[in-house]
């Protein structure tokens, strides 16, 4: 049992891509989040996950693959007293919206319960430690559209391990998306 997630990884390139923005990105009291760090989260597992079982869960997935690209930028809860600043979806956002609402069905019976909000499909950029107004930092950022498009073709479970120095991700198993 190990804290997971189920997510997709943009491919090098892209990162190369989100790099040159995140390195915009300045806001008192933020971190940065890591390159190793940056993934598009489809399900969050909780600290209790069994890995092998959810991968099982997840083999056959009938989404099929598609292409998607980064782009917008923004903040949850709001510019005003943000927590997350984010890249979004310019292209992509049906396939990603299909893909979290399969790996939630699936995963459902195995106690793994989607979140209630909507899915706002998102590559996380920096995290404030208090609400900051970060509306300036985004109405400064060219984000309008981050690297190429590119084909998600897989899923992956990843493994989430704390350090002090903050989180490793470790891929645990890539599910391949339909045909």
């Amino acid at each position: 049992m190990t804290r997971a997630f189920v997510a997709v990884r943009p491919p090098d390139a892209v990162l190369d891509a989100v790099e040159r923005v995140a390195e915009t990105i300045e806001v008192d009291g933020a971190a940065r989040t890591a390159r190793a760090q940056w993934h598009i989260t489809l399900q969050f597992l909780g600290n209790r996950a069994d890995v092998d079982v959810v991968a099982a869960a997840l083999a056959g997935l009938s989404v099929p693959a598609g292409r998607v690209r980064l782009g917008g930028i923004g903040a949850f809860p709001t510019g005003r007293r943000a927590r997350v600043v984010w890249l979004g979806l310019v292209e992509g956002s049906e396939l990603f919206g299909a893909l979290a609402r399969e790996v939630g069905t699936r995963l459902a019976p195995l106690g793994y319960e989607p979140e209630e909000r909507p899915y706002h499909a998102h590559l996380t950029l920096a995290r404030c430690k208090a609400p900051a107004d970060v509306r300036e930092v985004l109405d400064a950022a060219d984000a309008a559209v981050v690297g190429n498009a590119w084909l998600v073709d897989e899923v992956v479970v990843y493994e989430s391990r704390l350090h002090r120095t903050g989180a490793e991700y470790v891929p645990r198993a890539a599910i391949p998306l339909g045909p």
